[in-house]
């Protein structure tokens, strides 16, 4: 017949109790135990359950810690454990847990399960044999997936795995199986199950023709709700180990830093290949209580070891194809009426055979002051005054040069009429250059000039009559330069601009000029400056145009660059064309594509082609070059996401990426922190992208 047995088995007395004089289970830690058959030997202690054997350990407020179903059970009241030696089902709080058979210690709270299978969460885990106790559960010869299907899409197959509910889940010599087929083999995977593990592991395998087979590796931890690491540790097949690592610190009222690095010593080589670069920018504290002036500091860096550098390692990285090294450095002081900026900053740009790096320019250091708008007494007029002085260097030159510049410029905004307003201003400009060879003289010259900008604004937009006039004196003398080729005359023009809007998706934009100087004779084509023009529309949501021109009258267009975007994010088709006159017959065009097959396919298709038509005149065109093919594969599968990349382009580029991203390998949440590091420091990387 069914029997009903409670035990007090962990309660403080239990062990001594007599023989089925079972002390009372209120306020106690115990368990309660139903079955068809009981058997009680008064010997050991043990009692052994047959048939719909169920068993829940309470706490000592009867909460029910966990549940056991199994077809037989025996209990121990000596060794406070419970055995189970055909299959069984534990359920708790965590999660639930299936075995072959098992040991559980209520006492501890520890155990073991041969042939362990513990759903969590979106998670199945499965062990040899998986031990327990209070924090953790280890797995041992195990496998980890998200996928509930048997057998599973994929898994994750480990030697060793170590799960703390919760928090997170940590496994060592892993290989990834889609199916039954390896695929890659990963010596660590760490996923956070929880909120309060912030590390997360990514994978990247690919291939390219000069590095061959490769697989990158990212470690993101963040550190608290201000900083983020990231460790990368990659492998080329042709090319040997590559490492390195970002840092990120945001607190945006206090400081703002960026540091990324990486190297790799190639096979064979004798020296490291590296790059470096980043940024920062720090509040510093006031000189004393009574200051109240900001003082603030920042620099920005990019440094490599060779021109190349990231073109063969990192191809999302714009600087892949526009290669140079640069870097500055700035201490700021700011009231509310001045800005003092003491700086020093240089560029380097890559030689003409690419192997190394020359120096562009300079200014080591540099100082300047700016002040806000202010009126003298009481006038009613605006005064500002802006000034520079650096030690300098420029590009071609290989000697520095110290030189200064200073301008006090007058202001006054005048209304006319409604929507009608007159802004006039005049300046004076002094620049100075201190001779850094003996015997030579210092140069002083002085520039004076004024304008005035006449604006008329409506609702649909403006217009714009610009006045400018510059004249320039001769060195060191306060009298105009009319000696000189141009008399003078820096600038003398008027110009007109008419910005329309007539909608929110609609604008035009038009400007001209005509060149008023009289130091030389010129044809009225020639006089005019080159006419831009600019429109935009976007008729609806998914569809927006756009286009420029820059067209002179004495020497014809100067640039055209248009755009045309049709659809959403991930159906879209779009065509640009540009065309400059410093190669007038030579067209640069470029179409992207994206979309899905049909509507509901697991498969998106991403292309990109740029290349270049040299006409010959008419629509013939003899030549014709890509400078870039790519195309990107993605598609959703039931726990895991993939992409192809095929990516060609000029510098030797010619690579195969495949990503695969799991469900144990994606963040759990959106991470602001990134996010906003991502747009501050690097913003042509796509969401979701942790590294160039």
């Amino acid at each position: 017949m069914k029997k009903l047995l409670i035990a007090g088995l962990l309660a403080a007395g239990a062990a001594n109790a007599a023989a089925y004089d079972l002390p009372s289970s209120t306020g106690t830690h115990h368990v309660q135990f139903n079955a068809d058959f009981a058997k009680f030997n008064e010997n050991t202690r043990a009692i052994d359950l047959e048939g719909n054997v169920s068993l829940k350990e309470y706490s000592a407020s009867d909460k029910t810690l966990k549940f056991i179903r199994a077809r037989s059970l025996t209990v121990n009241m000596d060794s406070r454990t419970v055995v189970s030696p055909a299959d069984f089902v534990m359920d708790d709080d965590t999660g639930t847990v299936y075995g072959k058979s098992g040991t559980i210690d209520y006492g501890s709270g520890s155990g073991r399960i041969n042939e362990g299978r513990f759903a969590y969460k979106n998670f199945i885990f499965r062990g040899r044999t998986v031990e327990f106790d209070r924090t953790k559960y280890t797995y041992k010869k195990a496998s980890v997936t998200s996928c509930d299907e048997e057998p599973p899409d994929y898994q994750l197959k480990a030697s060793r795995i170590y799960m703390v509910p919760d928090h997170y889940f940590l496994a060592y010599n892993t290989l990834l199986f889609i199916g039954k087929i390896p695929v890659f083999y990963f010596p660590v995977v760490y996923k956070p199950i929880g909120g309060s593990t912030p590390f997360v592991s990514i994978f990247r395998p690919g291939y390219d023709q000069r590095n061959g087979f490769f697989m990158k590796s990212t470690y993101l931890f963040r550190v608290n709700q201000y900083t983020r690491a990231k460790l990368f540790l990659d492998y080329f097949g042709q090319r040997g180990f590559g490492t390195g690592g970002e840092y990120d610190y945001r607190r945006p009222e206090k400081n703002i830093t960026n540091l990324s690095v990486y190297r790799i010593r190639e096979d064979g080589a004798r020296k490291d290949r590296w790059g470096v670069s980043g940024g920062y920018w720090q509040l510093l504290n006031r000189f004393n209580e009574s200051d109240p002036s900001q003082y603030y500091s920042q620099g920005s860096f990019r440094l490599l070891s060779d021109p190349k550098v990231n073109n063969d390692f990192f191809r999302s990285n714009p600087f892949a194809v526009s290669p140079d090294e640069q870097a500055s450095l700035a201490i700021t002081r700011k009231t509310n009426y001045t800005l003092t900026r003491l700086s020093a900053s240089g560029t380097e740009t890559r030689s003409a055979d690419s192997v190394r790096f020359n120096k562009a320019n300079s200014s080591l250091p540099r100082l300047d002051f700016n002040t806000v708008p202010f009126s003298v007494l009481r006038l009613p007029v605006l005064n500002s005054f802006t000034a520079y002085f650096e030690n300098a260097r420029d590009a071609g030159q290989d000697f520095t040069q110290k030189r200064g510049d200073g301008a006090w410029t007058v202001s006054k905004a005048v209304p006319i009429a409604k929507g009608l307003t007159l802004s006039p201003s005049v300046f004076y400009d002094q620049s100075v250059f201190i001779s850094t060879v003996p015997g030579d003289v210092n140069t002083w010259t002085g520039r004076y000039g004024g304008g005035a900008t006449l604006r008329y604004e409506k609702i649909w937009g403006s217009l714009d009559l610009i006045y400018a006039y510059k004249r320039r004196m001769r060195s060191n003398k306060l009298e105009l330069d009319t000696s000189a080729a141009d008399k003078g005359q820096e600038t003398n023009s008027v110009s007109p601009q008419l910005f329309i809007m007539p909608r929110f998706n609609t604008y035009y934009k038009l400007s001209a000029g005509y060149d008023l100087r009289n130091y030389y004779d010129a044809s009225f084509s020639k006089r005019v400056l080159p006419l831009v023009a600019e429109v935009y529309y976007a008729p609806r949501p998914m569809v927006d145009i756009f286009a420029s021109e820059t067209y002179s009258l004495s020497g014809g267009s100067r640039s055209f660059v248009s755009q045309v975007n049709v659809g959403n994010k991930e159906n879209y088709i779009g065509g640009g064309i540009a065309n400059y006159s410093t190669s007038s017959r030579a067209w640069v065009i470029s179409n992207t594509i994206g979309f899905r097959p049909w509507r509901g396919s697991g498969w998106r298709v991403e292309t990109v082609l740029r290349y270049r038509l040299m006409s010959e005149g008419g629509l013939k065109f003899s030549d014709l070059r890509f400078f870039e093919k790519g195309i990107t594969l993605y598609r959703d599968f039931h726990d895991f996401r993939t992409r192809w990349n095929f990516r060609e382009r000029t510098g030797g580029v010619r690579e195969f990426l495949f990503y695969v991203s799991l469900k144990v390998s994606e963040p759990a949440r959106k991470d602001a922190l990134e996010d906003k590091s991502r747009e501050y420091w690097h913003p042509w990387r796509e969401d979701g992208q942790e590294r160039d």
